[in-house]
């Protein structure tokens, strides 16, 4: 889709900060993060939302959902993740591209800023 801003992401037209991908998911840095370290996990295949999505495409989804957050526990080690999926506008999806959200929540604030980006990658890719 040419007007999809992930679409755009996958298909290298829209620069990102990729943390991990495979063959059918892509895992990137939000660029307005509500927390440092947080990851959109899409498929690499437009869908708009949960409804849409078939079920093998989704399960290999949240397989990657699962080793992003490991990934963040592993380097960021935050107290708890949020993990969500939001449908439609008036749920909170703001880009009509089936994706997951991994928020860390952190007790005190972290040492890295949620802006830094490139810091956060080098800290998520070491």
């Amino acid at each position: 889709m040419d007007d999809c801003i992930f679409c755009q992401i996958v298909n290298n037209k829209l620069p990102a900060h990729i943390i991990y991908q495979e063959n059918q998911v892509i895992a990137f840095l939000d660029n307005n993060p509500k927390e440092a370290g947080h990851i959109l996990v899409i498929p690499k295949e437009h869908f708009s939302d949960l409804l849409e999505i078939p079920a093998s495409l989704l399960a290999t989804t949240i397989k990657a959902v699962q080793k992003v957050a490991q990934i963040i526990n592993q380097k960021l080690s935050p107290d708890g993740l949020n993990i969500c999926q939001n449908n439609g506008l008036l749920a909170g999806q703001t880009i009509n591209h089936f994706h997951f959200h991994i928020i860390p929540c952190y007790q005190k604030k972290p040492a890295i800023n949620k802006e830094d980006l490139q810091t956060i990658v080098k800290i998520l890719k070491k």
